[in-house]
C-alpha cells in the first residue's frame, strides 16, 4: 500500500489517470470504483493510500485494458 505522491511522479499524472479512468471505465463496477477512488482523492490529496489491487485495477481502466 502506498500513497498516491509516493506512486506517481506529479498529481497532475495521478489526476490524468484518474480522469482517463473515469472515461474508460466499461462497467457499473468500473465506474463505481473510480468514482470511490476520486471521492477518496477528493477528501485525502496526495495522502490517499492506494493498494496494490487498486492500482492494478486503475491503471487496467484507465489503459482500457
Amino acid at each position: 500500500m502506498a500513497q498516491v505522491q509516493d506512486l506517481y511522479p506529479t498529481l497532475t499524472e495521478f489526476e490524468s489517470t484518474l480522469e482517463d479512468a473515469r472515461m474508460n471505465a466499461a462497467t457499473d463496477w468500473d465506474e463505481q470504483f473510480v468514482a470511490d477512488l476520486a471521492d477518496k482523492y477528493e477528501r485525502f490529496g496526495e495522502r490517499t493510500y492506494l493498494s496494490d489491487a487498486q492500482q492494478t485495477q486503475l491503471t487496467r481502466i484507465a489503459n482500457d485494458d
